[in-house]
């Protein structure tokens, strides 16, 4: 009798169990974020869902950008879509089909205080005008420096505030270099060379598109100078031609002394590298300008339960304690502003001080809205590095053939 009773309470507490979590309302959420921050990621999710009595987020890894992107087409087509996630490109997956729910929300009485956030993330995070997604894991390029190089060849150990300090102190390393009979030594490499290029054209006073994003600008005289100053650094042996995959591996191996990369490579490197290095803005010239990279947090359309349940757990993620949390344990940018004087951030400054330059930034960050062809843009900018790089284009013909290529990609969507 005894061990039927105490059956009996064991299978009671169990259904109780059971039902206690039947009650939750489960939202699935996928992530396109791997290594480090899809592990800081999965600790966000259980500190979070550990902290509810009422929701339970289903976190599923899908892969990369690229492969996620893929998944997301298909779940689209197919009626198969999570309740959110973060996801590259958002505001195409979302706006573009008439999804403005995080508009909505946003704007509603459990809303975020926009103001907190920067405009150029708001901005980034558009599509038609109208706020598609959230920021979240954002990146800028930053100026990666090898400190003991510039001190072995007699430069002092700082980074260069514009294009002609650069080129001028890349001239003194590449002779230096050619004088210690050094081998695979360059003083210049790009990373994400499509990035980069347009915070070169931003950087002249060149645009990248018109205001309606209807068509290219690549080809005005400002974005051509600095597709002509890109191609000078190849043309004097300062950057080499087409082995822009292999910049941070270089700059890694101490073969490199400037290298222009994301702001999410920085932990990569600082647990990597055995030389004193540093980072810092990127060098200026007619003014200073970086872009926006990274993907986003978006919801898509279910039960209004479940959209509540999963606009909890978005907001969550963007509180200031844990957009610092995340940025200190990633090294993406911080989305918030008050969340760059936090005690977590002003100690990462101290202990860490190669993270301030990208966070500095912000201020100078210039973003486009997304529009359906901007993979296409990407796409046509590394093409362009190429022609130039070695010679089958001039810089004008080029952009030219961009701009024409931009315009029947947008007349075959639109």
């Amino acid at each position: 009798m005894k061990k039927a009773a105490v059956l009996v309470l064991a299978l009671a507490l169990l259904l109780a169990g059971v039902s206690t979590a039947l009650a939750k309302t489960t939202i699935t959420f996928w992530y396109s974020l791997g290594g480090n921050a899809g592990r800081v990621f999965q600790e966000m999710v259980a500190e979070f869902n550990a902290s509810q009595d009422e929701i339970f987020v289903d976190a599923v890894y899908t892969g990369g950008y690229g492969e996620t992107a893929q998944k997301v087409t298909a779940s689209l087509a197919a009626n198969t879509l999570p309740d959110g996630g973060v996801i590259p490109a958002a505001p195409l997956f979302t706006g573009r089909v008439g999804n403005y729910l995080i508009d909505e929300y946003l704007r509603g009485p459990k809303g975020l205080d926009m103001d907190d956030f920067y405009e150029e993330f708001w901005n980034y995070n558009k599509y038609d005008g109208c706020i598609a997604s959230l920021p979240f894991n954002n990146s800028t390029p930053v100026l990666f420096y090898n400190k003991d190089i510039l001190r072995q060849a007699g430069l002092e150990p700082k980074a260069p505030e514009t294009w002609d300090e650069l080129v001028e102190m890349a001239i003194h390393l590449r002779d230096w270099a050619a004088q210690e009979r050094l081998r695979n030594f360059v003083p210049i490499n790009m990373r994400n060379q499509d990035w980069m290029l347009k915070c070169f054209i931003l950087q002249n006073g060149g645009q990248l598109m018109n205001e309606d994003y209807s068509a290219a600008l690549i080809n005005e005289p400002e974005a051509v100078e600095a597709i002509e100053f890109w191609v000078s650094l190849v043309d004097q042996g300062l950057m080499p031609a087409g082995l822009h995959d292999r910049a941070r591996d270089h700059f890694i191996a101490g073969n490199q002394a400037f290298l222009f990369d994301s702001t999410a490579g920085i932990g990569t490197i600082a647990q990597t590298v055995e030389f004193d290095f540093d980072t810092a803005m990127l060098p200026g010239n007619k003014q200073r300008a970086v872009t926006l990279g990274g993907a986003a947090l978006t919801m898509f359309p279910s039960t209004p339960e479940r959209q509540d349940a999963t606009w909890e757990f978005l907001t969550w993620l963007l509180q200031p304690e844990n957009v610092a949390k995340w940025t200190v344990q990633t090294g993406y940018v911080p989305v918030r502003k008050s969340v760059l004087e936090s005690p977590e951030i002003q100690q990462l400054f101290e202990e860490q001080p190669y993270y301030r330059a990208a966070f500095e930034q912000l201020e100078y960050v210039v973003s486009m809205e997304h529009f359906w062809e901007l993979g296409a843009l990407d796409e046509y900018l590394v093409n362009l590095i190429s022609q130039v790089e070695y010679e089958a284009q001039t810089p004008q013909e080029a952009a030219d053939e961009l701009v024409r290529l931009m315009a029947e990609e947008i007349e075959r969507n639109r």
